[in-house]
C-alpha cells in the first residue's frame, strides 16, 4: 500500500511539473497536430491535464483512506473505527467478566446531522463531526475507548463504570455539545448543535457485546423519539 501511494505521488508530481512547464507554442502545436494536420488548442490540452491531475488526486485520497482504515482509524475524526472498536469491546467485556467489574457502553448520535448536511453542505456536517469527536475524546479517560461507529454516531467503552456513572459522563458530553457553535460559512450565523446519548452496562443490561449494543441502541431510539438532546439509560 505504501509503495502504491509513493508511486502515485511520483506520478502526480511528474504530471504536475509537466502541466506547468513552459513550452514553445510552435513546437507544442507541431507535437499535438492531429491526422488532419490541425493543431489541438492549448486550452483543451490544459483541461485534459487538469482532469488527469484531479483523477490522480482522487486515487491518492482513496488510497490514503484505505490505508487509514487498515490501520484502524476513521479518516474524518481520527478516532478508532468500527472494526477496531468491536474488537476492543469484545476483549474488554471478557476482561470485565473475568475480573468482576462493571463496564459501560455509551452511544452518541448527533441530532439532525442529515438536515445540516442538506441545508449547509457536507463540509459543515463534517466539521460538526470533527468537533463532537474532539469533545468526546477530551471528556473520557485515557483508559476509555471513544470511536466512530458510522454516519452521525460515535461510541465509547467506559471501563470500570456502572450505568449511573456512565450517565454522568454522557450528560457531561451532551452539555458540552449543546454549547458547541459551528459558524455557517455564507451567513456567518452560528448553527445550534445537539446530541442524544444512551448508555448500557455490564452486568445490568447484558454480558454480550451485541446485547450491550442492542440495549444502548434501543435507548438511543427512545431518546430521539422523546425529543432529542437528552441522555437515557437502557431498560433493565
Amino acid at each position: 500500500m505504501k509503495a502504491r501511494i509513493q508511486e502515485m505521488l511520483q506520478t502526480f508530481h511528474s504530471n504536475g511539473q509537466a502541466a506547468h512547464r513552459p513550452a514553445d507554442p510552435a513546437q507544442g502545436a507541431r507535437r499535438t497536430a492531429g491526422a488532419t494536420g490541425q493543431p489541438v488548442p492549448y486550452e483543451k490540452l490544459l483541461r485534459e491535464k487538469d482532469r488527469e491531475i484531479d483523477r490522480l488526486r482522487h486515487q491518492l485520497a482513496n488510497a490514503e483512506a484505505r490505508l487509514q482504515e487498515l490501520m484502524g482509524q476513521d479518516v474524518l475524526t481520527s478516532l478508532p473505527n468500527r472494526h477496531v472498536f468491536k474488537e476492543h469491546l469484545t476483549h474488554s467485556l471478557k476482561r470485565a467478566l473475568r475480573l468482576g467489574y462493571s463496564l459501560s457502553l455509551m452511544l452518541i448520535d448527533i441530532d439532525h446531522l442529515r438536515e445540516i448536511n442538506l441545508k449547509y453542505g457536507h463540509e459543515v456536517g463534517d466539521q460538526v463531526l470533527v468537533e463532537v469527536a474532539k469533545i468526546l475524546r477530551s471528556s473520557v479517560r485515557e483508559i476509555d475507548m471513544p470511536a466512530r461507529w458510522g454516519g452521525e454516531e460515535l461510541v465509547t467503552v467506559l471501563h470500570e463504570t456502572d450505568a449511573e456513572g456512565a450517565s454522568v459522563v454522557a450528560e457531561r458530553v451532551r452539555r458540552r455539545i449543546s454549547m458547541l457553535e459551528i459558524i455557517e460559512p455564507k451567513s456567518g450565523k452560528p448553527i445550534k448543535i445537539t446530541a442524544s446519548l444512551a448508555v448500557a452496562c455490564y452486568p445490568q443490561h447484558s454480558n454480550e457485546p451485541q446485547g450491550l449494543l442492542e440495549a444502548a441502541s434501543e435507548a438511543l431510539i427512545q431518546a430521539k423519539e422523546d425529543g432529542c438532546n437528552r441522555v437515557l439509560i437502557a431498560n433493565k
